[in-house]
């Protein structure tokens, strides 16, 4: 029996298929954590609003995103460990899933922290002052995991072959292969103003990802929670403890003021009428108490629900991707199709009718601009209306596009920032005081500028 933590044995039984399972658990909840509605992604994005409490102002401390930072020593570490086990039994595909659930991880830390550790950062004690790689090593580091994951998939599986043991997939590898590639794509579009590049590169290398990446809502990447499993679900459990009496979680008013500006019919499926218009839906301000008479919608508990999945990607996204690629190249109608494909993907997810859909996508205000920058503001708007309580690309999105076009004073009470929300994670103070690699770039100012990709003109 193992009694020292820090010196655990491997053993026969500890196979693969045992570690998979965890390792996607693990991968989910750092990819999400910065979900919570206290003083996390939620608020800034205006996906929920606190009512009568202090809400989330935005002003950060040193120990906020720490637990991505800490993947070193957990989900980021096991599924290196699964890759290790995996290439050296010879289990072609476990290693090549192992692969794209760590590059997941290297981009989340290079896009959060600009200049971070490699893997002598997963040596633990043996390496308690790594060096520090660039934001572009660590991108090429993640990106050669990802190639080299999809030539594993072309091959053969090896003695063992992932099946139900891989929870999120159920071992369909050519989804694993169409995933890689629709990463690859979404962190190539990162980059679209990076000093090292050119946005037309960029959009580029996004297309010819995309010809291989996601088909169709088949192939979404998410972690599919039970209704019978209690506090599983972390969004589900803030439904259940947000200061609504009972209600549930309140959604913003920006968010909702874009909502009800396209007319949008998720809003019926999403959220409750409001008090003040029985037959409308209203946001919050978040901080301020409800005024009486005047309760305003709050999310279905239908809608995010006990089994409400944890998502890692969605194909809408990867059509938003390419219309925001085919409008950096000045494509204007290839960009309106793929904008449409995306909000269609999403709405048919969700359960939204053909008629609604097709009534949605026919109005004017979704004719794509032909210029480049009302183009992209349009498309990043629909991509972010399709993306509440998804994934973190809202937050990235904005950093790097500067949409949506965020009123943050009449979102917050009293909002720290009235411009931005944090543009960047800081280093944990530990790493600060003991590490001084980390000590000699010091604690930038993380409202300021965002990591080397935040350069949009």
């Amino acid at each position: 029996m193992d009694i020292d933590p820090n010196s655990i044995t491997d053993g026969p039984a500890i196979t693969e298929d045992i570690m998979l399972i965890g390792v996607e658990a693990e991968w989910f909840t750092t990819m999400n954590t910065k979900f919570e509605t206290w003083s996390g992604f939620p608020s800034w994005l205006s996906w929920h609003a606190i009512e009568g409490s202090t809400s989330a102002d935005m002003n950060i401390g040193p120990g906020f995103g720490n637990e991505v930072w800490n993947s070193y020593a957990g989900s980021l570490k096991h599924a290196m460990q699964l890759y290790d086990k995996a290439k050296e039994n010879g289990n072609n595909h476990y290693q090549g899933i192992a692969g794209v659930i760590a590059a997941s991880h290297w981009f989340y830390i290079a896009d959060v922290y600009d200049m971070a550790p490699l893997d002598d950062a997963l040596l633990g004690l043996e390496e308690l002052q790594p060096t520090l790689a660039s934001q572009e090593e660590l991108y090429a580091h993640a990106n050669g995991l990802l190639n080299e994951a999809i030539g594993l998939f072309q091959g053969s599986a090896g003695e063992k072959s992932p099946g139900t043991d891989d929870y999120m997939l159920q071992g369909d590898i050519s989804k694993w292969s169409k995933f890689a590639y629709s990463l690859m794509a979404r962190q190539a579009m990162r980059l679209a103003y990076s000093p090292n590049t050119t946005k037309t590169a960029q959009a580029d290398l996004v297309l010819s990802y995309l010809e291989n990446g996601m088909t169709s809502n088949d192939d979404i990447v998410a972690w599919q929670h039970l209704d019978d499993l209690a506090n599983a679900n972390i969004i589900n459990d803030y439904m259940n403890r947000a200061y609504s009496g009972g209600l549930g979680l309140t959604p913003g008013n920006f968010l909702i003021d874009k909502m009800n500006f396209y007319n949008d019919p998720r809003r019926e499926i999403m959220f409750t009428f409001s008090e003040e218009d029985p037959t409308g839906f209203v946001g919050h301000r978040a901080g301020p108490p409800v005024e009486t008479g005047k309760t305003p919608s709050h999310y279905k508990f239908t809608y995010l629900s006990k089994s409400y999945p944890d998502y890692i990607m969605l194909y809408s996204e990867t059509q938003f991707l390419k219309a925001e690629a085919y409008a950096l190249k000045g494509e204007w109608a290839l960009a309106e199709t793929a904008m449409k494909n995306g909000a269609s993907a999403e709405m048919t997810y969700v359960g939204v009718s053909e008629v609604d859909i097709a009534t949605f996508l026919a109005q004017p205000s979704l004719t794509i601009p032909t210029n480049e920058e009302d183009a992209q503001k349009l498309i990043i708007e629909q991509k972010y209306i399709s993306n509440v309580f998804r994934t973190n690309e809202s937050y990235f999105d904005f950093i790097r596009t500067g949409y949506p076009e965020f009123d943050f004073d009449y979102m917050i009470e009293n909002v720290y920032n009235t411009v931005t929300f944090p543009r960047r994670f800081p280093y944990p103070l530990d790493e600060i005081e003991k590490n001084p690699n980390v000590k000699a770039i010091g604690q930038s100012d993380w409202f300021s500028k965002g990591t080397t990709w935040d350069n949009k003109p």
